[in-house]
């Protein structure tokens, strides 16, 4: 019997207590995406997924979903790109 692993946008949706949605820019994040979190929010402590094709197609444009340990960084983050749409959520323990 094949034993499969849980997926890891499953195994961050539980470990990271954070998480942001936010609108892709036409040109994209570029460099400083990578910049910015190495620097401000440190290896480890955060995770980048590609929501849901329903997700995308609800907001009229490419998303993405980060997960971060905390709420600073996460809001950080969303001041730092000023990407029009951004929703910050924090999840329910025990969910």
């Amino acid at each position: 019997m094949v034993r499969r692993s849980v997926p890891a946008r499953i195994t961050d949706d539980r470990y990271f207590p954070m998480r942001v949605r936010v609108a892709v820019p036409p040109c994209g994040f570029g460099e400083q995406l990578n910049v910015m979190l190495n620097l401000h929010a440190g290896r480890g402590n955060f995770a980048i997924h590609s929501p849901p094709h329903e997700v995308n197609a609800s907001l009229g444009a490419d998303a993405a979903h980060f997960y971060f340990m905390d709420l600073t960084v996460a809001r950080a983050s969303v001041e730092r790109f000023a990407c029009g749409i951004a929703i910050i959520e924090q999840a329910k323990r025990g969910a």
